[in-house]
Formats: structure tokens, sequence, C-alpha cells
């Protein structure tokens, strides 16, 4: 369940909808969290299934418990949506996007699969 949890996440686009009164270049705005450079505990709220580690370059890393890193990949985000690219080329490695919530008082969100089931809570943790 934890591995899977960790590939289903990481293996974590954009809609927007246009006001009829917005001029057609309008950027869609929202004030959902982007997910940027950090470390993050994924789970359901009770229990922390994954850490992910999101760095600066696009790369991310998928931590077990002790902190050794379980998968890797790539990662990118804009607006409400995050998306990452696990390394490798096998059915659980594809591409596979996030759309974020806006931020509960404790700064944790719940983040659900694009065009998929999963959900989860996403907490940032202090690096």
């Amino acid at each position: 369940m934890r591995i899977a949890a960790i590939a289903a996440f990481s293996s974590l686009v954009l809609v927007g909808c246009e006001s009829s009164e917005a001029p057609a270049t309008a950027t869609p705005q929202s004030s959902a969290p982007v997910m940027g450079p950090g470390t993050y505990a994924v789970g359901d709220g009770t229990t922390v299934y994954s850490r992910t580690r999101l760095d600066a370059d696009g790369s991310y890393y998928d931590l077990d418990d002790a902190g050794a890193t379980v998968g890797t990949g790539t990662w990118s985000g804009a607006e409400d949506i995050v998306c990452f690219d696990p390394e490798g080329d096998g059915e659980n490695e594809e591409e596979r996007c996030w759309r974020n919530e806006a931020p509960d008082a404790d700064g944790s969100f719940m983040s659900r699969r694009v065009g998929g089931m999963e959900h989860y809570r996403v907490t940032p943790l202090e690096n």
C-alpha cells in the first residue's frame, strides 16, 4: 500500500475557465497553493504514506520513513496543478498531474489526481 501510494502521488494540463466578461487572453487566477521546492508529507490526514522532496531544478525524490530515496523523477507546477514524471518507462512511471485545493489553517491541503479517483492530504514539512 505504501509503495503504491508513493507511486500514485508522484506519478502526481491546466484546465482554465474563462468568464464571458474576461478577454480571451486572460490568465486564469487561482487561490490554491502552488507546490514549490520543499518537502511534503503525503497521506490521508491521519497516516503519512510517503514524503516527497521537490527541488528547485525540477527534480523530485520520494523518501521512505528513514529518509532514503525510493523514487525519483521530474516535477512541474503552475497555478493549482502539479505534475510528476517518474523515471522509467513502465506503466507506473507515466506522468500524472494533481489539482491542489486551497490550504487549511495548518498549511495542509487536499490534492486530487486529474482524471483519476485518488486524493491525498499533503502537508508541507520543515526542511
